[in-house]
């Protein structure tokens, strides 16, 4: 139950990151100037960092303990935190250039890879090659979203596939920051790909928010 709802927590945080991204990004394109949206970012990282030296009990233990372990992952107090990341680079690191194949029975193993470290699976399996193809997919659908909505002859329209454009986009850094390394695992899914119905089921809500737009244009 404690690891249940440890896991739930780390989801909220990650959700909460997504709609921030996704909140500045339509802000911007409603006019906003850039710096005041950098700004914010930047006061936001500031006071957090803040937090994290001068008052650490105002976070959650795992919270903090999963930021400072990414800067000593090698240190035995965090083997535990850090397991299923070190596993998730070994995974993709096993699958070089063309991958072992789906049906390989020597796979590396990585905890939940289902979830949040399907890409590590992925990169086992179809190697560099396939991330590519994968990633260029990904990127390929947000590209489109973001055509769609510069072409919109309504403001509405347009904050809405910027907004669909953001939550694709940064849902991938993240995920992908956390499955390198270089993010801490703080629950943020692979869009279309992870494991997850409500995730899947909200990004092709988007999708077909997105392609509303399109056909109520007349270009």
């Amino acid at each position: 139950d404690y690891l249940l709802l440890r896991t739930k927590r780390i989801e909220d945080d990650g959700t909460a990151i997504v709609f921030g991204t996704i909140g500045c990004m339509m802000l911007f394109a409603a006019g906003l100037s850039w710096k005041y949206i950098m700004g914010a970012v930047a006061l936001g990282g500031a006071g957090f960092a803040a937090i994290l030296n001068f008052f650490p009990d105002k976070l959650k233990g795992y919270q903090v303990d999963r930021i400072l372990a990414l800067f000593n992952p090698d240190d035995p107090q965090w083997k535990n935190i850090m397991q299923q990341q070190k596993g998730g680079r070994v995974s993709i690191g096993a699958g070089q250039i063309f991958g072992r194949g789906f049906f390989n029975d020597n796979l590396s193993y990585v905890i939940n890879a289902q979830d949040d470290f399907i890409f590590s699976y992925i990169a086992q399996c179809l190697g560099f090659v396939g991330c590519a193809v994968v990633l260029g997919l990904l990127f390929g659908v947000g590209i489109r979203t973001l055509v769609v909505g510069l072409r919109s002859e309504d403001r509405i329209g347009t904050y809405i596939c910027v907004g669909v454009f953001a939550a694709i986009a940064w849902q991938i850094i993240i995920n992908l920051g956390m499955n390198l390394m270089l993010l801490p695992v703080i629950g943020v899914t692979l869009p279309f790909i992870s494991a997850g119905g409500s995730s899947a089921l909200m990004m092709y809500l988007c999708v077909g928010l997105v392609t509303s737009v399109y056909m109520h244009n007349k270009k």
